[in-house]
């Protein structure tokens, strides 16, 4: 048993409860208390006890949305707009999984960890991150990516996508959680969305799907027109139209009880609205959306309709850091419309809190009964705590907890 301790403990929860000279009692399987430090101290007098002075503890933090195997980009794939991107991702991706995307992949999970990351949800196209991630500390939600359009190819496709799956589900403890991701709905034939999903079903499978993120997107899913249509022709030889329309893809996920919608920038109140029926979440990637789209989600409106709002990373397939500080900062400019300290705590709760809304994961808030995890970062001297100045000032972790053990410390000694 050990109690930490700090100027500042930010529990996360609905009320969003400051404790100030704060303190939390823990075990490796749980949060056994929280409370003022010295009441913990005097009611669990014999637990080992360390006070961090100018520190603020919060949940580990938790990015939802980040692919790791584009870990070895720097400046090969085209910015600007998504049409660029793409193209470019389609020439030079396999140039970017070669013999060294191992160490790449390594060298995200620190990043990660050092932001006070200690869950992500891991989209993987290939399965290449999937050792490095089961070795990690990190609690992990791996959604494996299941792509194709071509019918000649689907049962190939499936069958590859089935037994990464299998691969992932061997490997499934209470850290790493096998799920389903859908890349996008201009990318996923019928038969390969069917079959995804009664497998989603049977396995009771968390669901990301990348949707609506661009107006060629758009454009494709409501008239079959536009930059995708050349897409197929210029690169895969096939004359296509789209699979679904924007409703009609959305019906098919409404059996699915956990969905991560990831970019969303083209999704109008009425595409809202059935996102928040079918209690999904929203996530979104400020950095990549600006690189690739120039454009952010719509926050107030996504707000206003009370969708589960969650940030990420994305990958460095479209950004220049796997930081989640690095990209709480830059949301928290980007929204000059929102009052600045309403805005930081909304952030602070799109990374821990909101991630794990509508599932049965005890983690984000700072509550007895959930998991040990907790960050801890040092800042300047507060008399108050101000959710902004912790996003503004807070460039890494000072320590990280996962499970009750702290794991910088170890990550420090071996760099």
């Amino acid at each position: 048993m050990q109690i930490i301790g700090a100027d500042f403990v930010v529990c996360c929860d609905e009320s969003f409860r400051v404790i100030k000279r704060g303190g939390i009692c823990f075990n490796q399987q749980e949060i056994l208390d929280v409370d003022s430090y010295l009441s913990l101290r005097k009611k669990y007098s014999q637990a080992e006890a360390i006070y961090y002075e100018s520190c603020v503890i919060t949940p580990a933090l938790a990015n939802p949305h980040i692919h790791l195997e584009f870990s070895q980009n720097e400046g090969k794939l085209r910015f600007g707009t998504f049409e660029e991107w793409l193209d470019s991702v389609i020439i030079h991706r396999e140039e970017l999984m070669n013999a060294n995307l191992n160490i790449a992949i390594q060298q995200g999970i620190i990043e990660s960890l050092q932001s006070g990351v200690g869950f992500i949800g891991a989209i993987s196209s290939h399965g290449y991150d999937l050792e490095s991630l089961v070795q990690s500390p990190l609690r992990v939600m791996y959604f494996n990516e299941i792509m194709g359009a071509n019918t000649q190819a689907l049962d190939v496709i499936f069958q590859d996508f089935l037994a990464r799956f299998q691969n992932s589900k061997a490997k499934a403890n209470d850290r790493f959680i096998p799920a389903i991701a859908l890349h996008a709905p201009y990318s996923v034939h019928p038969q390969l969305l069917k079959k995804s999903l009664e497998l989603a079903n049977t396995h009771q499978t968390p669901l990301s799907v990348h949707f609506l993120e661009s107006t060629a997107e758009r454009e494709w899913l409501t008239s079959s027109r536009g930059y995708f249509k050349s897409f197929y022709e210029r690169f895969f030889h096939n004359k296509m139209e789209s699979f679904y329309s924007i409703k009609g893809f959305l019906e098919s996920l409404k059996e699915i009880p956990n969905v991560y919608f990831t970019h969303v920038l083209e999704a109008d109140s009425e595409i809202l609205d059935i996102i928040k029926s079918q209690k999904g979440k929203i996530i979104t990637c400020p950095r990549s959306n600006r690189l690739l789209n120039a454009k952010f989600l719509d926050f107030k409106c996504v707000l206003k309709k009370e969708i589960p709002l969650c940030l990420g990373t994305d990958g460095k397939s479209s950004n220049n850091t796997l930081s989640l500080l690095d990209e709480l900062r830059t949301a928290l400019f980007a929204y000059a419309d929102i009052p600045l300290e309403s805005l930081a705590r909304t952030l602070l709760l799109s990374v821990t809190r909101n991630v794990f809304s509508h599932t049965n994961l005890k983690l984000g808030v700072l509550e007895s009964g959930n998991y040990a995890d907790f960050a801890v970062f040092k800042l300047p001297k507060m008399q108050e705590f101000l959710a902004y100045n912790l996003i503004l000032y807070a460039k890494e972790a000072h320590h990280l907890y996962i499970g009750g053990k702290e794991v910088l410390e170890h990550l420090r000694g071996i760099q």
